[in-house]
C-alpha cells in the first residue's frame, strides 16, 4: 500500500497539467463528437439515390411495368432519358448515371411466352426467359456489385410468372438477424467507437511522456522517489479513465443519437474496453520510449494505425482479404475489439461467445504492455 500512495498525486498532477492545455482538452473532448458524427453519417455504403438511365424500347405493359419496378423502388432515382443504346453507355462514362438499363423490343411478348410456358409446365427448363441489358458504373466496385444485384432482382421479379410462388415445390424466405434492416450505420458506428478509445489512450499516452521530456520536467521526476512503476501507473491512469469516459460518450451518442441497438451488456463492453487498454496503452507508452519527440511519436503511432484499422474488418471483410493479409490480421489487436464491441451492440453477445477476443487481447496486452514497460525502466535507469 505504501507503494501505491503517490500515485494519486501524479494522476491529479496529470488532470491538471491537461486541463491548462486548452488544446488537448479539445483533443479529448470535442475531436470524438466529432469523429463520431462525421465518419457516423459519412462511412454510409447504403445504396440510396441510385441514378438509372433506362431505355424501353418495346413499350408494351410489362416493360412499362419493369420500369415502374425500377423507379418505385427505394434505391433507384430517375436519370437522364435516354434515345437511344449509344446514350446508355454515354451517361455512365460522363457520370450522368451510375445504372443503365436497356429493355430490348419484343421484351413483352417473350415475358408473357415464358410465362404461359412455365404456369403450364410445356417450356423447356433450359429456356430463357427475355433478356435485359444492364450496364454498371464499376468506379465504385462493392456499390457497382450490389447495385447490379439489386437490379437483378427487381428484374428477376419483375419477369416471374404471377403464380410461380405458388407451383413452385420451394419457395425461400430470407430474414436477416441483428440487423433487418441492412444499415451500413449499424455495422460502422461501433467500430468508430473502437477508433475512438484506440486514439485517446494510445496516441495521447504516448504524447503526454514524450512532452515531459521535452519540457525537462521528466528527468526531475527521475530524480524524484518516485519508481518507474509508480511514474507509468501515473501517466497511464489518467488517460485510461479518460477513454472510458470517451466509450461512455460515444455509446450513448450511437444509441440515442443514431438510433443503434444495444443488445448486449455494458459491463462486458467495459470489461473488453479495460482489456484492450493494456495493447493501446502499453503502445503509446512504447512509442514515447523510442522517440524524442511529440511530432515522432505521433507518427510512430498513426504507422501502426493505418495499418491496424485496414486490417481490423473496419471498412472491408476480413474474409474478402487474400489468405497472407487474412494471417496477418490475427497479429491485428483492432480485429479483436472490433468483434466484441460489434457483438455486444448488436448480437447481444455474452463472454461465452467473446472469450476468444478477450483471451487474445489480453495476451497481446500483456505482452505489449510488459515491453513497454521493461523498456521504459531501461529508458529512465
Amino acid at each position: 500500500m505504501q507503494a501505491l500512495r503517490p500515485i494519486p498525486f501524479i494522476v491529479r498532477k496529470e488532470f491538471r497539467q491537461l486541463f491548462r492545455d486548452r488544446a488537448l482538452v479539445g483533443i479529448v473532448v470535442f475531436v470524438p463528437l466529432v469523429q463520431l458524427f462525421l465518419f457516423g453519417y459519412a462511412a454510409n455504403t447504403d445504396l440510396v439515390d441510385v441514378r438509372v438511365a433506362l431505355l424501353d424500347q418495346d413499350r408494351s405493359p410489362e416493360s412499362r411495368a419493369l420500369a415502374d419496378a425500377f423507379y418505385s423502388s427505394d434505391v433507384f432515382v430517375p436519370g437522364p432519358p435516354a434515345a437511344s443504346p449509344g446514350d446508355l453507355e454515354r451517361f455512365l462514362v460522363q457520370r450522368e448515371a451510375d445504372v443503365s438499363i436497356w429493355i430490348p423490343p419484343g421484351y413483352g411478348e417473350r415475358t408473357a411466352s415464358f410465362a404461359r410456358r412455365s404456369l403450364t409446365g410445356t417450356g423447356d427448363r433450359g429456356e430463357a426467359g427475355a433478356q435485359v441489358g444492364v450496364l454498371v458504373d464499376g468506379t465504385n466496385s462493392s456499390l457497382a456489385g450490389r447495385a447490379a444485384a439489386y437490379a437483378a432482382w427487381i428484374i428477376s421479379q419483375a419477369a416471374s410468372p404471377p403464380g410461380a410462388a405458388q407451383t413452385a415445390p420451394l419457395a425461400a424466405r430470407s430474414r436477416f438477424f441483428y440487423n433487418p434492416e441492412l444499415r451500413s450505420r449499424d455495422y460502422m458506428v461501433p467500430g468508430i467507437v473502437v477508433l475512438i478509445v484506440t486514439i485517446i489512450s494510445g496516441l495521447l499516452t504516448g504524447m503526454a511522456v514524450v512532452r515531459e521530456r521535452e519540457i525537462g520536467t521528466l528527468e526531475q521526476l527521475m530524480v524524484s522517489p518516485l519508481t518507474p512503476g509508480q511514474l507509468i501507473a501515473g501517466k497511464t491512469i489518467p488517460f485510461a479513465i479518460l477513454a472510458f469516459l470517451d466509450l461512455a460518450l460515444a455509446t450513448l451518442v450511437a444509441v440515442l443519437w443514431f438510433r443503434l441497438p444495444f443488445e448486449g451488456s455494458a459491463w462486458l463492453l467495459a470489461a473488453g474496453a479495460l482489456v484492450y487498454l493494456l495493447v493501446t496503452l502499453g503502445l503509446g507508452l512504447l512509442a514515447s520510449t523510442v522517440s524524442s519527440t511529440q511530432q515522432q511519436a505521433m507518427f510512430t503511432l498513426w504507422f501502426f494505425l493505418i495499418f491496424a484499422i485496414l486490417m481490423s474488418g473496419f471498412f472491408y471483410p476480413i474474409e474478402n482479404m487474400p489468405p497472407g493479409i487474412r494471417w496477418l490480421t490475427y497479429a491485428d489487436p483492432l480485429r479483436y475489439m472490433m468483434k466484441i464491441v460489434r457483438g455486444v451492440f448488436l448480437r447481444g453477445a455474452t463472454f461465452a461467445d467473446l472469450w476468444p477476443q478477450f483471451a487474445a487481447l489480453g495476451g497481446m496486452g500483456l505482452v505489449i504492455f510488459s515491453a513497454a514497460v521493461w523498456r521504459f525502466r531501461k529508458r529512465v535507469a
